[in-house]
């Protein structure tokens, strides 16, 4: 559905290259405070897309010919990055020792279970004196 899905690409729905990048971060920062780590993933991909276009031979729609606004654009798009991925990296760190938390918990769990089977089998547990 053109027009009307969320994910949708903001460089094909913006009017200038500059509206495409601010839309583009306002979408990160989103994406960022829900976690979606998916959808960051795709963004970035289209940031890059952007970034590519903004930078290659074939002429874009800009606000300005000096190219002013797009470079405040990009700039803030910079800052972004640089005071995202360090809180980002933080938080996959965070969720990996979490996962290590959980697997080793579950591991201790899965050798008592088996421990108590095996006792409950061999009637190991009871003393026959």
């Amino acid at each position: 559905m053109t027009g009307t899905d969320s994910r949708e690409a903001p460089e094909t729905t913006s009017a200038t290259l500059e509206d495409a990048v601010e839309a583009i971060r306002a979408h990160m920062a989103r994406a960022v405070a829900e976690e979606d780590w998916e959808e960051l993933q795709e963004l970035d991909r289209q940031t890059r897309a952007l970034v590519e276009r903004a930078f290659g031979t074939e002429p874009v729609p800009l606000r300005d010919d000096s190219g002013t606004a797009l470079r405040a654009a990009l700039e803030d798009l910079v800052r972004f990055y640089e005071t995202s991925v360090p809180d980002l990296s933080q938080r996959r760190g965070e969720v990996a020792q979490q996962i290590r938390e959980l697997k080793s918990g579950r591991k201790g769990t899965n050798a008592y279970e088996t421990t108590r089977r095996h006792s409950m089998r061999t009637g190991t547990g009871h003393s026959a004196d």
